[in-house]
């Protein structure tokens, strides 16, 4: 029979070209985070549980489609609407015991503090703002600190170190971009994981899909290369699917 991934593949494929996506053909990594992302917060506020449900199984299961955009969406902002609007206590609960949670999810929130909460500054600020420079040493110093005495080859044993490890493969881009390319303290702290690696984005990008045991060489190309596309997202399609979340065929990119 027919598995629930093939009949994906089968019935969807690829990209429409106007700011849609079909699921079940292959994407790249960013626009198949942030459509499952948008089918996420588009879900009803009463909803809250099974999404927190399904959060958690996506953190432990597919922790490479972690985004910030999700932590930072389910941390506070549905919080707050739900107590403004009169949510069930038992949902707020089930979003509160999610983030007190450890894995790529908060660390995530924890490298975008270290960058002084670009994600927020940019919501914020007008479309010619400039950012401006953001040191990369708080980053490095709390990778140094994660790391501790892990060895290269074995950071994907020690579920602190693969937690944070994600998190910064899906982070090291906006850290090259906001740093002004300043990986160098990065990938230092990195060496007792990762080793001697290309101090670039895609070079770090690299040496921790490679520190993480990324065996899937589709995968690990998307990752590294973020125009690549991948199917690899469906088994989080699949995830949602099984918490009674309905993923449409089709989602606007927001």
């Amino acid at each position: 029979m027919m598995g629930f991934l093939d009949q994906l593949r089968t019935m969807f494929a690829g990209h429409s070209g106007t700011g849609r996506v079909r699921i079940g053909g292959p994407l790249a990594v960013p626009d198949a985070k942030r459509a499952l992302t948008h089918v996420l917060v588009q879900q009803p506020l009463l909803g809250m549980r099974p999404v927190a449900e399904a959060l958690r199984d996506l953190q432990r299961e597919t922790p490479w489609l972690v985004t910030y955009g999700m932590d930072h969406y389910f941390n506070s902002p549905k919080l707050v609407r739900f107590q403004n609007s009169g949510g069930k206590q038992l949902d707020v609960d089930a979003i509160a015991t999610l983030h007190a949670q450890p894995g790529p999810l908060a660390d995530e929130v924890t490298i975008q503090h270290l960058l002084d909460d670009i994600e927020d500054r940019r919501g914020h600020a007008s479309a010619d703002a400039q950012i401006g420079h953001i040191s990369v040493t708080p980053v490095a110093r709390r990778t140094a600190e994660v790391l501790g005495g892990a060895k290269a080859g074995a950071a994907a044993d020690d579920a602190a170190v693969r937690d944070w490890l994600f998190a910064l493969l899906d982070q090291i881009g906006v850290i090259d971009e906001v740093t002004g390319g300043d990986l160098k303290p990065l990938a230092d702290a990195l060496k007792p994981a990762i080793g001697e690696a290309e101090v670039s984005a895609a070079g770090l990008r690299g040496a921790v899909a490679d520190a993480l045991g990324i065996a899937d060489a589709g995968l690990r190309a998307a990752l590294i290369d973020q125009t690549t596309a991948t199917d690899a997202y469906l088994a989080a399609v699949e995830i949602l699917s099984r918490h009674g979340i309905e993923v449409p065929e089709t989602v606007e990119l927001a």
